[in-house]
């Protein structure tokens, strides 16, 4: 990516005074309006409605406010750095401030500097408060535009993931699932083992009836059950690894793409994808969190 294309000497802003998420969302607005011709309230409603559907506050002393509309005629970029950092209404301190507006036709270059920025921010943030003059921050940005605007593979998309070894009782499966608040956990065969299966939510469902239950035809049998009492009478017992089901059908290189991703979740109608590396190795699990926070809702 060309940043000189997009970020220009008067687009960048060091050592800005704001007191509030206001102010910085005003003085944007002006700066937009002024580069693309459009209206500031115009602009203003832009960067607010993208704000009120979730603070883009993504760490690392970073706001990243952004949106896209048809009336934008290129994707136009500011970065402001803070003279001292404001405070969040959830107690967060801004530092940094890269703004973005795109006409929505360039997805994939808006969703990659999206990824990048939050990469930048994570590992360079030291070389950002060292930058004297707008200059000093195009080196930075030429040194790390292979993350900026680069395609989004599955890789990008894989968060780090608890997981359960198959000798492990039923019982820490679901305290994991309630502590992490996921619904899906990779099998392992033991510490420093192999991947060898998945355990759902489902597959824990299934572990409060006994087996002879599902061979019945009376249903009106399984209404007088208790499957909740079963499951927790039997849950320190049972093994995780009894009722993992194959993980095959979840995995999907890293650097698959991510249409190759959206793909593979509506044919196999799966909700999360483990992605492995070149020697199979797990390194990190897609889920439908991801998916609408960086690609469908970003």
């Amino acid at each position: 990516m060309q940043f000189r294309k997009y970020l220009t000497e008067d687009s960048v802003f060091l050592d800005q005074d704001f007191s509030s998420v206001t102010e910085a969302l005003d003085f944007l607005s002006r700066e937009f309006a002024r580069r693309t011709g459009l209206g500031e309230s115009f602009v203003r409603n832009l960067l607010q409605e993208r704000e009120d559907l979730s603070p883009t506050w993504i760490g690392s002393g970073t706001m990243l406010p952004h949106n896209h509309h048809p009336e934008v005629k290129d994707l136009v970029m500011i970065f402001i750095r803070c003279r001292k950092p404001f405070a969040l209404d959830d107690g967060n301190e801004v530092r940094y401030i890269f703004s973005i507006l795109t006409p929505g036709s360039q997805e994939q270059l808006y969703l990659g500097i999206l990824q990048g920025i939050g990469q930048l921010v994570q590992n360079r943030s030291d070389r950002i408060d060292s930058c004297r003059i707008p200059a000093d921050l195009f080196d930075l940005l030429q040194g790390e535009s292979f993350l900026m605007g680069a395609p989004i593979t599955a890789s990008d998309l894989a968060k780090d993931w608890p997981r359960i070894y198959r000798d492990d009782p039923l019982s820490k499966a679901l305290d994991l699932m309630k502590k992490h608040d996921v619904y899906l956990l990779p099998v392992f065969t033991g510490e420093g083992g192999v991947l060898c299966g998945v355990l759902d939510l489902v597959d824990l469902l299934k572990a409060g009836f006994p087996d002879y239950v599902f061979s019945l035809y009376d249903f009106s049998m399984i209404n007088d059950f208790q499957p909740l009492k079963y499951f927790w009478r039997n849950e320190g017992a049972l093994k995780a690894g009894a009722y993992a089901r194959d993980h095959r059908p979840y995995l999907i290189r890293e650097d698959a793409s991510y249409p190759e991703v959206f793909f593979l979740m509506i044919k196999g109608g799966r909700r999360h994808l483990l992605v492995i590396n070149s020697l199979d190795e797990l390194v990190g699990i897609i889920h439908p969190k991801e998916i609408i926070h960086t690609m469908l809702r970003p």
